[in-house]
């Protein structure tokens, strides 16, 4: 009995650790079918609406290289937003900022949301996010994908 009991314990444990661990952050991808201006005129007042300010509304176009040569998009970036949510170790409130490309040539959508927090002056970066936290970054890509699906964009 005291061995099913200790094999009982330890698997409870790796269950509460797994789930309360911290989520890596992937770029969400999109893919759209009109035209990428449709899209954008679409996504900037969206963004807005959930709170986020757009850095370069009037200045969206951007060529970028790619693995097979130069690629064209729209590209919308944010501001840091604050989130509300606080680093455990050091007490910050970590920060969100997006990005959003919108390829012309291969009508695919990258959404990626940057999370970090100001320390001394500087933002720190993190590659990954309390469940919490990612819960909440992941509800602008998906409230894109929402828009492209029901606009049919």
């Amino acid at each position: 009995m005291n061995k099913n009991t200790k094999i009982l314990s330890m698997s409870l444990v790796t269950i509460l650790l797994s789930c309360s661990s911290n989520k890596i952050l992937f770029p969400a991808q999109l893919e759209y079918t009109t035209n990428a201006q449709l899209v954008l005129d679409s996504f900037i007042p969206y963004m807005q609406s959930q709170g986020y300010s757009v850095l370069n509304i009037n200045n969206t176009r951007m060529t970028m290289m790619g693995p097979s040569g130069f690629l064209t998009t729209e590209y919308i970036e944010t501001e840091w937003r604050q989130t509300g949510f606080f680093d455990e170790k050091t007490g910050k409130e970590y920060m969100v900022k997006q990005k959003v490309w919108i390829m012309l040539d291969s009508n695919v959508i990258t959404v990626e949301s940057v999370v970090g927090y100001m320390d001394e002056g500087e933002v720190k970066t993190r590659d990954n996010a309390p469940p919490d936290l990612y819960r909440f970054l992941t509800g602008l890509p998906e409230g894109l994908r929402n828009l492209v699906s029901s606009k049919s964009l």
